[in-house]
């Protein structure tokens, strides 16, 4: 029986998973801008999928968004599996002590959430609990309504009828 129950811890030990979050950002800024910052701190061993909910619910947007680990001992190293913005895939470099992704500025349309996978590991016989973080930022822009692109060809077109108009009074 003792047996037992210790292959039964033994394997359990083995598929750690770390806690996943769920996490609601709320952006701040003005109307057309907004921004955010976030970070979570993982203290179990294991893989996580941590997703984050932001403010503005439907809509498109300009999103561009960043992540950041710094892990100076293996117990505060986290690395990061793939991050997505709405499916948009964040580009990931790095590795070891510092890694980070990002997401240059795109259009996305949606209540805006990120997704970020990755894992903790190091190699410990005790019982002592990770502490490996990471943050980010999310950085939002409004995109145009099709009457302020006519607007602003209309604009262009105005001006450079003026400037047509001044340089043949001009000869």
């Amino acid at each position: 029986m003792k047996t037992a129950m210790g292959l039964l811890l033994a394997a359990a030990a083995t598929a750690v998973q770390a806690d996943d979050v769920i996490i609601n950002v709320n952006l701040g800024g003005s109307a057309t801008e907004q921004s955010a910052a976030f970070g979570v701190t993982h203290l179990e061993k294991g893989a996580f999928a941590d997703t984050f909910n932001f403010s503005p619910s439907a809509g498109t947007y300009f999103v561009d968004a960043s992540l950041v680990t710094l892990g100076f001992s293996p117990r505060t190293d986290v690395t990061f599996s793939a991050a997505y913005v709405n499916g948009h895939e964040l580009t990931l470099s790095g590795s070891g002590l510092l890694e980070y992704g990002y997401l240059l500025p795109t259009a996305i349309t949606g209540p805006l959430v990120l997704t970020v996978f990755g894992y903790v590991d190091f190699e410990d016989t005790s019982f002592t609990p990770a502490s490996a973080s990471y943050s980010g930022t999310l950085n939002v822009s409004a995109v145009p309504e099709p009457g302020g692109y006519a607007l602003l060809l209309a604009g262009l077109g105005v001006v450079g009828a003026a400037g047509l108009g001044r340089r043949r009074q001009g000869t």
